[in-house]
């Protein structure tokens, strides 16, 4: 009777100490998600003349640029990394919206955690201005 408490006993105690541990073993590496990162320029209004979109944490990420305005001016627009970068352009003018057209966009792996810069400017006779910046993460 006694040996069949003690091996019970046992049982238990081997038990409770078993079951966090493996869930100590079977938990995968922690994994930092990315971010989605939007960037405008800064000529203000109501409406921007262009933005730029990162989507991070994505395999592999997206980038797309908008020009949000019929004013003449292009958006432009450069994500860069440590190893890597994007750089596109949109002078359509649609409206408020992205026109999300193959040209305006790109898709690019980018090392997982990987800080990245976004530069988004209007472009008027060749000439950057009213650039916003900020960073995303992949």
């Amino acid at each position: 009777m006694r040996s069949t408490r003690r091996i019970r006993a046992i049982h238990v105690v081997t038990t409770l100490a078993a079951v966090p541990a493996a869930f100590l073993l079977a938990a995968g590496p922690a994994q930092a998600a990315g971010s989605t990162t939007v960037v405008y320029t800064e000529d203000g209004g109501s409406t921007r003349g262009g933005k730029a979109i990162f989507w991070g944490g994505y395999s592999p990420e997206a980038f797309q640029v908008c020009d949000t305005e019929a004013d003449g001016a292009a958006a432009w627009a450069k994500w860069s990394w440590k190893g890597g970068s994007v750089t596109l352009e949109d002078a359509d003018g649609s409206s408020a919206f992205c026109d999300n057209k193959p040209q305006h966009i790109a898709r690019k792996q980018v090392p997982e955690g990987a800080r990245v810069s976004i530069t988004v400017c209007r472009i008027l006779g060749g000439v950057k201005k009213d650039c916003g910046f900020n960073y995303g993460k992949a």
